[in-house]
């Protein structure tokens, strides 16, 4: 039988050190690196990159204390200090300042290190883990020295189970065709919940447009193939 993505990555989370998730949005990516193959105890530092942000958001950076300045360590650094692991959430759309600062925190263990401002050096701990997502194409969307930081990549093209669960057992069906779908007529599993939350406050119709939109139609075709199927 072969092995679905999802039994790739959880059987992967718990032992590689640097894991890119690539797939549709909503298909529970960021969920899978926040919550599974953690050590015990082990801290979860979550950001989101944006093409305008800093370095220093995720290195950390001075802040006023009374009349001195402190220094204060960003997410990256509080990850390798505490033997956390750091989840990148849209690594494709991180800013050239990011993208340097990554070549040093995403670098082997064994000879990763940082000189901070303070002149104070710092190496990742044991159990420092980094789980990156993205949505677009690895070959294209990533430089290839951000690329070969990645030995472990995983093409994520189901629904995470999990996330399937959290809706009626009618519309999962629905849900998971329309997540996996082409671009501009893509729903994802988040939209689908927000529908099953509105739906007996404001009824069908109106719950179908104020999720899906110009979508609507989509969705309720998707309902009823899997109806049909049923």
């Amino acid at each position: 039988m072969a092995l679905s993505c999802w039994q790739v990555a959880e059987a992967v989370l718990p032992v590689s050190p640097r894991i890119l998730l690539v797939g549709a949005p909503g298909t529970g990516k960021t969920f899978a690196g926040a919550k599974f193959g953690l050590h015990p105890n082990q801290r979860v530092y979550a950001v989101t990159l944006t093409e305008e942000m800093p370095s220093a958001e995720l290195r950390g950076h001075f802040v006023p204390v009374g009349s001195e300045f402190k220094w204060m360590d960003g997410p990256a650094l509080l990850a390798w200090r505490q033997g956390a692991r750091l989840v990148l959430n849209e690594i494709d759309r991180a800013s050239g300042d990011i993208l340097t600062f990554l070549m040093v925190i995403l670098d082997d263990v064994e000879t990763a290190m940082i000189t901070l401002p303070t002149g104070e050096t710092v190496r990742p701990v044991k159990d420092f883990s980094v789980v990156a997502t993205m949505n677009g194409d690895v070959l294209t969307d990533l430089t290839p020295a951000l690329r070969d930081r990645f030995p472990v990549t995983i093409d994520i093209d189901e629904v995470h189970p999990d996330a399937l669960a959290r809706l009626p057992k009618a519309l999962r069906s629905a849900a998971k065709s329309t997540t996996l779908t082409e671009p501009q007529r893509r729903l994802s599993v988040r939209v689908w919940l927000e529908f099953v939350r509105l739906q007996p406050q404001i009824g069908d119709e109106l719950a179908m447009r104020a999720c899906f939109g110009k979508r609507a139609d989509d969705a309720f075709n998707a309902l009823k193939i899997a109806s049909a199927k049923s």
